[in-house]
């Protein structure tokens, strides 16, 4: 059973986690499947949103697997460490922006790379059974991606309550902090999810794109650069068939079928 499961319909392209017996933890296979699912979905002009979820009723995602981490460790002693730990990279967190919409549907244990996973989506929906972590420094690995997105989405004082103490928190802290945008009863993260996808693919994904990438740089750029990038493709989407037929749909009172041009 492949580790990683990618299906489109309608779409929302859906990446589930499946490595169940082990709640979902990384390892390489399990990092390689992930990412090509991820670089499908950019490239594929028929998903407009994707929901990431996981199988099995115990987590989300554990974070990393500590053997497979062990074993890269202590193997292929003549490949630099950096080299040998790149396989453990998540393509959401790194080079691999997406400016199509990304929800995390989290159940269970959100630890560790689980967490940093959910933190590099752009929703993030969770069962009221969810617990999250980041007990890295237990066992002496610094915690870097999830450090980063956290400080940006819920501010340094509580991602480095996270950190520092090492300690699980509910559903209720992470949507108290803004970890989280929703908490759902026990099982019900992934169809409440759908449901949000659902509500974004009857978007122009071309303004979607738009806007993500604005919060994006919003981040470590001025307004006015922002403006000037996001007018230029402003009027390329006021010339195309989104807007036209957002228009039309409106004189004639119906919802507007977008095809994305």
């Amino acid at each position: 059973m492949p580790v990683i499961l990618y299906e489109v319909k309608n779409r929302i392209a859906t990446v589930m986690l499946n490595r169940p017996d082990k709640m979902n933890t990384f390892d390489t296979e399990m990092y390689r499947a992930f990412n090509l699912a991820m670089n499908r979905f950019k490239e594929d002009s028929n998903a407009w949103v994707c929901v990431i979820h996981a199988a099995g009723d115990k987590a989300f995602s554990a974070g990393v697997d500590i053997a497979e981490v062990s074993r890269a460790l202590t193997t292929d002693l003549n490949v630099p460490v950096n080299e040998r730990l790149n396989r453990f990279l998540l393509e959401i967190e790194n080079d691999g922006f997406c400016s199509k919409p990304i929800i995390a549907a989290i159940h269970g244990y959100c630890i560790g790379e689980g967490l940093s996973l959910a933190l590099g989506c752009d929703l993030r929906i969770a069962a009221s059974d969810a617990i999250f972590s980041l007990p890295e420094a237990k066992v002496g690995i610094p915690t870097i991606n999830a450090a980063f997105h956290g400080t940006n989405k819920i501010g340094a004082s509580n991602i480095l309550e996270l950190i520092l103490l090492g300690e699980k928190r509910d559903a209720e802290w992470a949507y108290r902090t803004g970890l989280i945008n929703k908490v759902v009863p026990e099982g019900r993260a992934l169809e409440e999810a759908m449901k949000w996808a659902e509500k974004i693919a009857a978007l122009s994904p071309a303004a979607i794109r738009i806007s993500k990438n604005v919060v994006r740089e919003s981040r470590h750029r001025s307004f006015d650069e922002i403006c000037q990038n996001a007018d230029a493709e402003k009027l390329q989407l006021l010339e195309g068939n989104d807007v036209k037929e957002a228009i039309k749909a409106f004189f004639e009172k119906r919802n507007p079928l977008f095809t994305g041009s």
